[in-house]
C-alpha cells in the first residue's frame, strides 16, 4: 500500500536543504527545515526568499516551511511521513545524524539520503535494523525546483517503501524517477562529469577558448544555455573537481579511470580559490567591463573573442536538434572535430556502462535530460547522427565500439530507437532485440498518438489528434521556430479547423497543448514587421482582427475548449489560452502580456481577457472602475511574467479555478480530463455587455501619473506613447465611463485600432528590428 505523506522534515538548512524543504512548499507539503542551532536553521529558513534562481513558486509558500533544530525541537521528527537526510557529504556526520534521529522517528516513517555518490550500504550503517528496510537514497539535482531528476537506488528498502516515495517525487513533486545501482556517482553524474573532462582535455589540446566551447556545447545542440563552462560555474568548479574524483577514487576497473584525475586548468582555477559563481571567479568573470572569460594560458581574465564556426552556421540552419547536432558532428571544421570527438567518446563510454549503472538505454537518457537539461538523451544523439554512419567512422579512426552496438547493426536494427503504429520501442540489450516503452500512469505521448493512427490533420505549425474518448487536441509545432511556436497562419487556421469539428458534434471536447519546448511565445513579429515596413496596413489589421474572431470563437466554442500553458506564454500564447473555458497550467510557467517591450500593446483581446478576469474575481462585489483600470495599467503596461503558475494566479492571468500540475508530463492527460468533466451539460458564459470602465477621468489621472514617470527618468517618450494607447483601451476610449456600459466587441475595436496606430510608429518598429536580432528589449 502507497504511504501518504503529509509532512516532510529535511535534515540539513544549507543551500541544497534549504532549496528541498522550499520544494515540499511549492507542492503544498509542510516541511521541518532543521539545522544544529537556531542560526542556521534560521540562515536557511529566509535564504528560501532572497536566493536565485527563486526555489519557491510564491513566496508565501515560506509560511509552509518551519525552521527546527535538534536541540529543541527533536520530538517533532515524529510528526514527519518522510525524512529526507541532507546534511554535508561526510559519512562520520550522516551517521552521528542518524543516531540521533532514530529514537524519535516513527515506526512508519520513510527514510531516505539526497547523497550524491556515497555508497547506500555505508550510509545505511549507522541505522538501527528497523529503519533500514525503510531507507532509500534519493538523489534530488540542483536547483531542485528547476531539474527535474531524482535517482533512486533502492538499497534493499521494503517495495512499498520505494513504491511511496516515488510515487510522490513524481506525481506530488513534479520529477522524474530514474533507477540507479549503488555504483559512484550513480547515473547522471557519472556520464556528465565524465563528458565534462574529455571536454576539458581537448579545450587544452585543441587551443579553444572558453566561449568557442560554450557556443558548441549549448543551445545549438540542444543543452541548456549554459553550456558547459558557465554551468561549471554555477555549480562550482570544487564540486565538479570532487566528483571526478569520486569516479577515479571508487571507479577502479573503469576504462577512462584516468581522465578523472587528470591535470587540467579545472585543478589550477580550484587551488587559486577560483571556484566559479560562489567565489565571483571562475571559467567566467563578472566585471564593470562585461564579462570576461579566463585565458587557459596565463589564467587572466580578457574580453570574449566572437565565436564564427562554419561548422555552427551550418548546423543552425537546421530546423530541429537532431539535425543541429548532426550538422554539427560531420562538420570538417574546428568546431566538428572537437563535437565529434566529444561526442564519440561520451558515446562509446556511456554504452560501456551498460549494465553497470543501469540496465537499459532510457534509464540513461532520462537521467541525462531530466539532470543536465538535454533535450535528447545519449542514445537520442547518437540515433541523430546515425548509429551505422557513426559507428563506420568511429571503427576507422580507431576507436573501440561496445560489442553490443556492433551486434545490433548486424542483427539489422539500425536505431536504438523507434516510433511505429503508435508503439515506442528502444533496443533491450540483455534481449538483443527492440522492447516496447510503457508509458507511465497518467502520460499522454502525441507522437505516439500520431504515429497510431490518429493524427486528424498536419499543417506547417500545428496538428488536429485525436486523444480518444471524443476529446481533440491542437499541437503546436512551428517548423522555423519550434522552441517559441509563435502565432502564423497555419497556427490559426488549424485552431479554427477543430472548433469547426467540434461545432459539426464530432468532438465533445478540445484541449489546446503540445509537448514542446514552451507553449506560445507570442506573435509573428517578423511577419507584422514586414507589414509595417510594406505599408500592408490592411493585410494587417485584417490579420488581427481574424485572431481576435478567433479568441471569441475559442471563448463562446459551444463545446469547452481547455488550455494546457507551460513554459513561456507570452502575448499571444497568452491571448490564446485565457479565452479558454479553463486552463491547466505545468507548475513552470511564465506567463505575461509583453507586448510593450516590443512597442506594441496586446492585439488580439489580451486586453479584454485581463479586465475580464479581474471583474469576474470579484464575483457579485462591484469593483470601481479606476482600481479596474490600474490593476490592467500595472500589469501589462509594465510587462509583468509570472515566476510560475501560482504567480501567474496573483497577477490575474489566470483563474482561481484553473489547475496546476506539477508534473509536466501529466499535463495533456490532466487537461484532456479536465475537458472531459466540462463537457456534459456544458454551457459558455454569457457575452459581456455591462462592462464599467474608468472613462475620461481615470485616463486623466493615469497621464498625469505616466508625466511623472516619464520626468523621473522611469519610462522613455515612447514608452510614454505606447502606455496612453493601453491607457486609452483599458479605460473604454470615448465611451467609458461610469455610467456607460460597453461590450466585448466595442473593447477588441478599440484595442485593434490602438494596436495598429503603434505599428505606425517608427520607434515601435525600431524596437521589434532590435528584438528580432538582439532578442531583447530596447529602450527608445
Amino acid at each position: 500500500m502507497v504511504k501518504k505523506i503529509e509532512k516532510v522534515a529535511v535534515l540539513g538548512a544549507g543551500t541544497m536543504g534549504a532549496q528541498l524543504a522550499g520544494h515540499m512548499a511549492n507542492a503544498g507539503i509542510t516541511a521541518l527545515l532543521y539545522d544544529l542551532n537556531d542560526e542556521l536553521a534560521a540562515k536557511g529558513w529566509e535564504n528560501l526568499a532572497k536566493m536565485k534562481p527563486a526555489p519557491l513558486y510564491n513566496p508565501k509558500n515560506l509560511d509552509l516551511v518551519e525552521a527546527c533544530t535538534y536541540e529543541h525541537n527533536l520530538d517533532r521528527l515524529g510528526e514527519a511521513d518522510w525524512v529526507l537526510e541532507a546534511v554535508a557529504e561526510n559519512l562520520e556526520i550522516k551517521h552521528t545524524v542518524y543516531k540521533q534521529i532514530a529514537p524519535v522517528l516513527k515506526d512508519n516513517v520513510l527514510l531516505s539520503s539526497n547523497s550524491s555518490g556515497l555508497p547506500v550500504a555505508k550510509i545505511a550503517d549507522a541505522l538501527p535494523d528497523k529503519f533500514r528496510s525503510r531507507f532509500v537514497l534519493t538523489h534530488f539535482f540542483n536547483p531542485p525546483r528547476y531539474l527535474r531528476l531524482v535517482e533512486i537506488v533502492p538499497a534493499g528498502a521494503d517495495e512499498d517503501v520505494v513504491n511511496s516515495l516515488a510515487q510522490f517525487v513524481s506525481e506530488s513533486l513534479g520529477k522524474g524517477v530514474v533507477w540507479a545501482k549503488d555504483t559512484p556517482n550513480f547515473v547522471a553524474n557519472r556520464i556528465g562529469v565524465h563528458g565534462q573532462m574529455v571536454a576539458l582535455n581537448l579545450t587544452e589540446e585543441m587551443s579553444l577558448t572558453v566561449e568557442e566551447v560554450d557556443k558548441l556545447t549549448g543551445t545549438i545542440v540542444g543543452r541548456p544555455k549554459s553550456a558547459m563552462y558557465r554551468t561549471l560555474d554555477i555549480v562550482g568548479l570544487d564540486v565538479g573537481m570532487m566528483v571526478a574524483q569520486n569516479s577515479y577514487d571508487n571507479c577502479t576497473d573503469d576504462e577512462e579511470r584516468e581522465i578523472f584525475a587528470k591535470e587540467t586548468v579545472l585543478n589550477r582555477l580550484v587551488e587559486a580559490g577560483r571556484l566559479g559563481q560562489k567565489s565571483g571567479e571562475g571559467f567566467y568573470k563578472k566585471t564593470e567591463a562585461g564579462i570576461l572569460s579566463v585565458d587557459f594560458d596565463s589564467l587572466e581574465y580578457t574580453p570574449q573573442k566572437r565565436v564564427r564556426f562554419d561548422g555552427y552556421r551550418v548546423a543552425k540552419q537546421q530546423s530541429t536538434t537532431a539535425g543541429k547536432i548532426r550538422a554539427l558532428a560531420y562538420s570538417d571544421d574546428k568546431a566538428g572535430q572537437f563535437f565529434w570527438e566529444t561526442m564519440a567518446r561520451t558515446l562509446i563510454y556511456t554504452a560501456n556502462r551498460i549494465p553497470e549503472i543501469s540496465d537499459d538505454i532510457v534509464n540513461i537518457d532520462n537521467a541525462m535530460k531530466w539532470g543536465y537539461g538535454y533535450e535528447l538523451g545519449i542514445f537520442e544523439s547518437w540515433d541523430a547522427i546515425g548509429v551505422r554512419r557513426s559507428v563506420n567512422r568511429m571503427q576507422d579512426e580507431g576507436k573501440s565500439v561496445p560489442a553490443w552496438v556492433e551486434g545490433m547493426l548486424d542483427s539489422g536494427v539500425e536505431s536504438f530507437y523507434s516510433i511505429e503504429n503508435g508503439k515506442h520501442s528502444f533496443y533491450s540489450i540483455p534481449d538483443s532485440a527492440p522492447q516496447r516503452i510503457q508509458l507511465r500512469d497518467k502520460e499522454i505521448n502525441l507522437s505516439l498518438k500520431k504515429s497510431g493512427g490518429d493524427l486528424i490533420s498536419r499543417d506547417w505549425s500545428a496538428s488536429l489528434i485525436d486523444l480518444g474518448d471524443q476529446v481533440l487536441n491542437v499541437e503546436f509545432h512551428s517548423i522555423l521556430q519550434p522552441v517559441m511556436n509563435p502565432i502564423d497562419l497555419s497556427l490559426a487556421n488549424t485552431i479554427n479547423d477543430g472548433i469547426n469539428l467540434l461545432e459539426a458534434g464530432r468532438y465533445k471536447a478540445m484541449v489546446i497543448g503540445h509537448q514542446g519546448q514552451n507553449f506560445c511565445a507570442g506573435a509573428n513579429l517578423a511577419l507584422i514587421l514586414e507589414a509595417c515596413e510594406n505599408k500592408a496596413w490592411n493585410i494587417l489589421e485584417e490579420t488581427i482582427q481574424n485572431l481576435q474572431t478567433l479568441t471569441q470563437r475559442i471563448r463562446f466554442s459551444k463545446s469547452p475548449i481547455v488550455a494546457a500553458p507551460f513554459g513561456f506564454a507570452l502575448g499571444g500564447g497568452y491571448e490564446l489560452a485565457a479565452p479558454a473555458a479553463k486552463r491547466v497550467c505545468s507548475a513552470e510557467l511564465y506567463m505575461g502580456l509583453v507586448e510593450v517591450g516590443v512597442g506594441l500593446i496586446p492585439g488580439a483581446g489580451g486586453n479584454l481577457r485581463f479586465i475580464l478576469n479581474i471583474l469576474d474575481s470579484a464575483g457579485e462585489k462591484a469593483l470601481p472602475p479606476f482600481q479596474v483600470g490600474q490593476k490592467t495599467l500595472e500589469t501589462i503596461g509594465f510587462a509583468k511574467v509570472s515566476t510560475s503558475a501560482s504567480h501567474a494566479q496573483n497577477l490575474g492571468y489566470l483563474r482561481s479555478e484553473d489547475e496546476i500540475v506539477m508534473n509536466h508530463d501529466h499535463l495533456i492527460h490532466r487537461a484532456k480530463q479536465a475537458a472531459l468533466a466540462l463537457a456534459d451539460g456544458y454551457e459558455p458564459p454569457k457575452y459581456r455587455d455591462d462592462i464599467i470602465l474608468a472613462g475620461k477621468g481615470g485616463r486623466t489621472a493615469m497621464t498625469v501619473a505616466l508625466k511623472g514617470y516619464r520626468v523621473q527618468g522611469k519610462i522613455s517618450a515612447h514608452d510614454e506613447t505606447i502606455a496612453k494607447k493601453l491607457a486609452f483601451v483599458i479605460t473604454g476610449g470615448d465611451k467609458g465611463g461610469s455610467n456607460k456600459p460597453l461590450d466585448e466587441q466595442f473593447l477588441l475595436d478599440i484595442e485593434r485600432e490602438a494596436f495598429l496606430a503603434l505599428c505606425g510608429e517608427e520607434k515601435t518598429q525600431d524596437r521589434i528590428r532590435h528584438f528580432l536580432k538582439k532578442g531583447k528589449p530596447l529602450r527608445n
